[in-house]
C-alpha cells in the first residue's frame, strides 16, 4: 500500500540518551529476539570494525563480549545463559570511543510465569518530519515488556532516492535506527520484527521477486544484516515464542512465500504457503498458552486493494477453519495506515493498528465485521493476565482512544 508522502530528514524533536560520541549518526545498536534465556545484540558502526557488548544486570557487570563487524559495518552475537524475566542493561562500545547504551531489554517468563505482561505492536515508521508527533514518547512511557513491529520499518522505496542496492538499502536502515526518536524507542525494549513491503519495495510478491531479483536479493540481505535470526538462518523468518504463560505469539512471514496477487484465487494461491500455513495451524492448536497472538502484516479482510487477505481468500477460509475451537486466537495486522477493530467468520477477532509515523490511509466503506475505525496515528498495547488480555490502541497525546478486554473464551473461533 502506497500513500504519498517521501523524503528522509529526521523525525523532529525528541532524543534517545546515551550516546557519548559526537555524532549519534556514526552508530547504532538494537537488542532483538528476546527470549527466556538471552536475546540478540546487533550493532552498526559507520568506521568501527570491532566492539565490545556489555550486559548488566542492577548496575552490576553481567557480561563483556568481543563483536567483530564486517565491511558493511554491521554484526551481531546471540547472548544466552541468562535469567528469564529479568531487565537487563546493553551497552555497546567501539575503539574509537563511542558508546551507545544503556539499551533495556527485559527477557521473556518463563513459560510456567504467570505474571501479567505488555507487548507492544507498531507499524509504518518514515523519517519524514511531516508524520513527526509525540506517539513515539508515549509508547516508550508505556513500558512495554516487547515491542513487535509489523513491517514498513524502514521505508525504502520512497524518494529522493530508491533503493536498488546493498548501499543504499543499508542507508535507509541506518537512517531510521539513527533517528534520535527511534533510538530512544530502541535503548527502551527488546524488539522483534517482520517486513512487509516497504523494506524490498511496495506490494511485492513472487511476481516482483522473479522480475527484479538482484534487488529483492539485496533487500533480504540488509534485512538480516539488522535483523538477524541466528537460530533460524536461510530464508525461514515466521516465527513463534512464548511470553510467560499466558501467551505465545506467531509472526507471520506474509511476503516471501505468497503468489503474484493476480494469480487466480484457486487452490494454488497462496499468501503463506502450505508450510507455513501447517506450522501455523499445528502450533496454535499444540500451544498451552491462555491467549495466542496471530502477528500479520497485512489484515485480513477490510483494506483498500488486493494487497491483503482479501485476495486470498481460499487460503484465508483454510486457515479459519483450522483454527477452530482454539481457545484464546486474536489476530492483529497493520499495513492498511488506520486503526481497526473486526470480527470475522466464526467469530474470529482482528485489531489493525498502524501508522505509528505515516500518511493515513483512506478506508473504504464500512462492511458488516468492521466494529469500529480511527484515522490517527496509532500503536496497539496488549495487556495479558490470567484470565483476560485487554487492548488499547494508543494515540498522539497519550490518548488510550479504543480499549477493549478479551476471554479466551471470546477469542475461541467457532463454527457458525
Amino acid at each position: 500500500m502506497r500513500i504519498v508522502g517521501a523524503g528522509a530528514a529526521t523525525l523532529a524533536a525528541g532524543s534517545g540518551t546515551g550516546c557519548d560520541a559526537a555524532s549519534p549518526r556514526d552508530a547504532a545498536i538494537a537488542v532483538l529476539e528476546p527470549s527466556s534465556r538471552g536475546f540478540v545484540v546487533v550493532a552498526w558502526a559507520r568506521l568501527a570494525r570491532t566492539a565490545t557488548v556489555e550486559i548488566s544486570l542492577a548496575g552490576e557487570p553481567v557480561r563483556s563480549i568481543p563483536l567483530a563487524l564486517a565491511e558493511s559495518g554491521s554484526g551481531h552475537v546471540a547472548i544466552g545463559d541468562l535469567a528469564p524475566g529479568v531487565q537487563y542493561d546493553v551497552a555497546v562500545t567501539t575503539p574509537d570511543g563511542l558508546r551507545l547504551g544503556s539499551h533495556r531489554v527485559r527477557t521473556a517468563p518463563a513459560d510456567d510465569d504467570a505474571r501479567p505482561v505488555a507487548i507492544a505492536v507498531l507499524a509504518d515508521v518514515d523519517p519524514d518530519p511531516e508524520f513527526d508527533s509525540d506517539l513515539i514518547g508515549h509508547l516508550i512511557a508505556a513500558s512495554p515488556d516487547l515491542v513487535v513491529s509489523l513491517g514498513d520499518f524502514p521505508y525504502t522505496d520512497n524518494g529522493p532516492e530508491v533503493a536498488q542496492t546493498l548501499e543504499a538499502y543499508r542507508d535507509r536502515h541506518v537512517e531510521i535506527r539513527t533517528l534520535p526518536k527511534v533510538r530512544g524507542l530502541l535503548e527502551s525494549c527488546g524488539v522483534r520484527a517482520i517486513y512487509d513491503d516497504h523494506e524490498f519495495r511496495n506490494d511485492w510478491d513472487a511476481g516482483f521477486v522473479a522480475a527484479e531479483r538482484a534487488r529483492y536479493a539485496a533487500a533480504m540481505t540488509v534485512w538480516d544484516e539488522f535483523f538477524p535470526l541466528p537460530d533460524l538462518g536461510g530464508e525461514v523468518r515466521y516465527r513463534s515464542w512464548r511470553w510467560g504463560k499466558h501467551v505465545e505469539c506467531f509472526l507471520l512471514d506474509c511476503r516471501r512465500f505468497r503468489s503474484s496477487r493476480e494469480a487466480a484465487d484457486d487452490g494454488t494461491k497462496t499468501m503463506l504457503g502450505a508450510e507455513q500455513l501447517a506450522w501455523l495451524i499445528s502450533g496454535a492448536r499444540q500451544s498451552t498458552a491462555s491467549f495466542k497472538l496471530v502477528l500479520t502484516s497485512v489484515p485480513l479482510d477490510f483494506g483498500v486493494g488486493p494487497d491483503h487477505w482479501g485476495g486470498y481468500r481460499r487460503e484465508r477460509d483454510a486457515l479459519f477453519e483450522g483454527l477452530l475451537g482454539i481457545p484464546g486466537i486474536l489476530f492483529v495486522s497493520a499495513d492498511q495506515h488506520w486503526f481497526a477493530s473486526h470480527r470475522h467468520a466464526a467469530g474470529i477477532r482482528e485489531l489493525q493498528i498502524g501508522p505509528l509515523a505515516r500518511g493515513i490511509g483512506v478506508p473504504p466503506p464500512a462492511a458488516p465485521g468492521v466494529l469500529a475505525r480511527a484515522e490517527r496515528y496509532n500503536v496497539g498495547l496488549l495487556e495479558i493476565g490470567d484470565a483476560s488480555l485487554t487492548f488499547a490502541a494508543l494515540g498522539a497525546g497519550g490518548e488510550r482512544f479504543y480499549e477493549e478486554t478479551l476471554t479466551p473464551d471470546q477469542l475461541t473461533p467457532r463454527r457458525e
